[in-house]
């Protein structure tokens, strides 16, 4: 029967990384960016938060950016206050995280879409009578274009 032994000289690796290391390894963007999706809506508040969403977090010439998604009635709003969320989101996670806001605007379809059909000439319903294929004639036949206002 095998004894199970204990080293007291074995130290988790943990405690071989330099403290400098371990601070890079645990502020690196992507836990960060997780920790700000999770509570983006309690950093910047629930209005500034239902305007602009967080999209992503990149690093651009060692300084991280921050992509926004914002719709465009709300776009003044946010842009003015790009110094704000900076200042709540570096506060948040407690050293400077983020130097950059880009924001991309969120463009929605527009509820009002018009179809048109075409208008054909004579000639043009002659060659789509000829066609064969019965499925391809009615598709054509009835072909309509959306167009939004």
């Amino acid at each position: 029967m095998k004894k199970n032994r204990t080293f007291s000289s074995l130290k988790p690796i943990g405690y071989l990384i330099p403290d400098n290391l371990k601070k890079l390894i645990k502020n690196k963007p992507f836990s960060n960016y997780d920790n700000l999706k999770k509570s983006w809506s309690s950093i910047l508040g629930k209005q500034l938060a239902n305007m602009c969403q967080l999209i992503k977090v990149e690093k651009y010439n060692e300084k991280n950016s921050i992509f926004l998604k914002v719709d465009r009635k709300n776009l003044i709003e946010v842009d003015y206050s790009r110094d704000e969320i900076i200042k709540k989101i570096n506060s948040f996670l407690g050293f400077e995280f983020a130097s950059k806001i880009l924001i991309n605007i969120e463009d929605k379809k527009s509820p009002q879409v018009n179809k048109k059909s075409l208008k054909l000439n004579k000639k043009t319903k002659n060659l789509i009578n000829s066609i064969k294929d019965e499925e391809l004639r009615k598709k054509l036949s009835s072909f309509s274009i959306e167009q939004n206002d």
